[in-house]
């Protein structure tokens, strides 16, 4: 019989929705060096907002730590630009000292290689901006809802990857923001396999995750890219506040 004529039409809603929000699997990308942050006069607003909640500015902790923040551009799922006022990549003081303390052990380990942050604490607005793009949509368990908000939204969650010493990130199989099954760390033995990602890529994401485990974050298994604290939401929301701006 094939496919029934609904179930073929959602199956080109799902192709399209794809294709406009997904950011492709891509090759490793050149990234700029981070401009010096040292000056108070160049904070924006989100910034002092950060500052304001008790959040800390993690490259204070970590100069080695790159930012590119995709979502200060409009090189992100949304194609919209959601930061601005934003140059730091903030975390509640003990998430940042995690943070600080992998890059630490990666150094170590393998000189030169430095994380880069895709996005770090995020104010609850901007989630629910997020969530809009993708609501009604195949998509939406990809972000959270901004009715109540997510780990960003409370300062303890980061996406990251890693670049070698010259600057340039390494293969992760995925760009950040790709909203497939190639970003999933269920089944990279299988994804590998099948050609759709690289055994290199696999061997890149176990270094990313061995680092994180170490200093007690876990990755999210749907984003090679986001890690958080090894407690559940509901523990997250009694002991943070949520960044209500």
């Amino acid at each position: 019989m094939g496919f029934s004529f609904p179930l073929l039409m959602k199956h080109k809603l799902l192709t399209l929705l794809l294709s406009l929000v997904c950011v492709a699997p891509s090759a490793a990308l050149p990234l700029l060096k981070v401009r010096p942050q040292s000056s108070q006069e160049d904070k924006g607003s989100i910034d002092r907002k950060m500052e304001a909640a008790g959040l800390v500015d993690v490259c204070s902790l970590a100069p080695e730590i790159r930012l590119d923040l995709r979502y200060a551009t409009t090189q992100n799922f949304t194609k919209q630009q959601l930061y601005k006022g934003l140059s730091r990549a903030y975390f509640q003081p003990k998430f940042a000292q995690r943070i600080a303390e992998a890059q630490r052990l990666l150094s170590k380990e393998h000189p030169g290689y430095h994380f880069v942050i895709f996005d770090a604490s995020r104010p609850i607005s901007v989630q629910r901006t997020m969530y809009a793009v993708v609501r009604n949509t195949p998509l939406k368990v990809y972000v959270a809802n901004g009715d109540r908000g997510g780990r960003h939204n409370y300062g303890v969650a980061a996406d990251l990857s890693i670049a070698d010493a010259e600057g340039t990130l390494l293969d992760m199989g995925t760009d950040f923001d790709f909203f497939g099954e190639e970003a999933h760390t269920d089944q990279e033995a299988r994804l590998v396999k099948e050609g759709k990602i690289t055994k290199e890529a696999q061997r890149n994401r176990e270094l990313l995750r061995s680092v994180m485990d170490r200093v007690g974050l876990r990755c999210y298994t749907r984003e090679w890219w986001h890690f958080q604290e090894k407690t559940d939401m509901p523990e997250v929301r009694k002991r943070y506040k949520i960044l209500d701006f």
